[in-house]
């Protein structure tokens, strides 16, 4: 969810909680505002009728008095119940079909020597409808008053938080290999130009960093790579003296295969380092099969060494992923190479492509190695070759193709699956 419209539901719902308590509270204070306001006209009624008491001298005058006032009513004292204070009744007003609400006060009165209440009535209809009628009004201007300042709060926001979003996408096209270019103006608000200034500062330092980091790792591998070569070159030129003995020879040939297993291992790192700082490109499509096919064909020799067969069984249509073909044939001799060598002789290792996934599975034993530490760097199996970061390399190149790979080990076979 946006942010904008995060707010905005926010302040709608809080609208909308407000109005829900308002109305009801509103219509009660305005009714009781009204009925106090009938009350006080019906206590002032009250007082003026001991003044026609001195008229009335027949009943005929009482009858009229009946007649002429249609909000009096006038009743023996002991025909209805008396109450001292005014309260609210329906009934029936002359010529009407529908009962309405009025708001009777009782006052006791002594007319040719017998007791009667005088009932004094004033409708309340006109007081309902000028209630409905304020609701109605408030109603709607409370409405438009919040569709105002949802509709102004939004262009607002969406002005003020402009650099916000300017920042955002920087960092969301922001690539290490690319240069920074001057922060822009980002309006008068003090706090996104303090961030823009530090999302700036930051990328410059960790861009700078990177290419120390890349200069480094580059200049390491090559000056180690040189002297190593030097070495290689030396023992070959003495493995080729006619006078060294037997002994010296195998001690020679151990000083050539360790530094020929520094030179992988240089070179691993480095290719670790370079997939870990995103120095490859990933804009290329290319077919799965095709490049498993190739990595079959490249360890083939190996396998026929240990007298090992290779089965791919592909029985769906071609595969394609986009990315780096390289980086994606490395993962795949990895995981290839790590299933021949801890595979017996006479073994089959089978390579199952599927849809959404690929398997290898090779029989072996159980690795003394926990799921955790398989793909960390230098971690590998006791009496195995190797400097340990093959299955780190194959992780690495997974994880930058958005792929998954997993390790587990069932009936005596283990498998490792990339999830496409």
């Amino acid at each position: 969810m946006k942010l904008l419209n995060y707010t905005s539901i926010r302040y709608l719902l809080f609208a909308a909680l407000l109005l829900f308590i308002s109305i009801p509270a509103f219509y009660f204070v305005l009714n009781r505002i009204f009925i106090h306001s009938i009350d006080n006209d019906l206590y002032q009624q009250a007082i003026e009728i001991p003044i026609h008491q001195p008229v009335i001298k027949t009943e005929r005058d009482l009858n009229l008095w009946r007649i002429l006032d249609n909000d009096l009513e006038i009743v023996k004292a002991d025909s209805i119940k008396f109450h001292k204070k005014p309260f609210t009744q329906k009934s029936k007003p002359i010529g009407e079909d529908e009962p309405e609400d009025f708001r009777i006060l009782q006052k006791r009165i002594n007319i040719l020597g017998q007791d009667y209440i005088v009932q004094i009535k004033s409708s309340m209809i006109e007081q309902e409808d000028l209630i409905q009628t304020i609701l109605i009004f408030q109603l709607s201007l409370f409405c438009l008053l919040l569709l105002g300042a949802v509709v102004i709060n939004y262009f607002i926001n969406k002005k003020v938080w402009q650099p916000f979003y300017k920042n955002l996408e920087f960092l969301k096209n922001f690539k290490l290999e690319s240069t920074i270019s001057e922060p822009g103006e980002n309006g008068k608000i003090q706090e996104f130009q303090q961030l823009n200034y530090s999302v700036h500062q930051l990328a410059v330092s960790v861009r700078n960093a990177y290419l120390s980091q890349k200069e480094f790792t580059e200049n390491a591998s090559h000056e180690l790579q040189t002297p190593l070569s030097v070495l290689k070159f030396k023992l070959e030129l003495l493995l080729q003296d006619n006078e060294l003995t037997a002994e010296q020879s195998l001690l020679i040939d151990d000083m050539y295969q360790v530094i020929a297993q520094m030179e992988r291992l240089n070179k691993n790192l480095l290719l670790l380092s370079k997939i870990e700082n995103h120095q490859f490109a990933f804009d290329e499509s290319f077919e799965v099969n095709a490049a498993i096919l190739e990595i079959k064909n490249e360890l083939l020799f190996m396998a026929e060494a240990k007298f090992q067969e290779i089965k791919i069984n592909s029985g769906i249509a071609t595969i394609y992923l986009n990315g780096n073909k390289q980086l994606f044939k490395t993962m795949i001799k990895n995981l290839l190479r790590n299933a021949i060598q801890h595979s017996k002789k006479d073994a089959i290792i089978h390579i199952e492509i599927h849809k959404n996934k690929i398997v290898f599975e090779n029989p072996g034993k159980p690795l003394s190695l926990t799921k955790d530490k398989l793909f960390t760097r230098f971690s590998k199996s006791e009496n195995v070759k190797g400097n340990g970061l093959g299955l780190a390399i194959a992780k690495s190149i997974a994880t930058l193709h958005n792929l998954q790979l997993h390790y587990s080990y069932k009936n005596n076979n283990h498998l490792f699956q990339i999830d496409i």
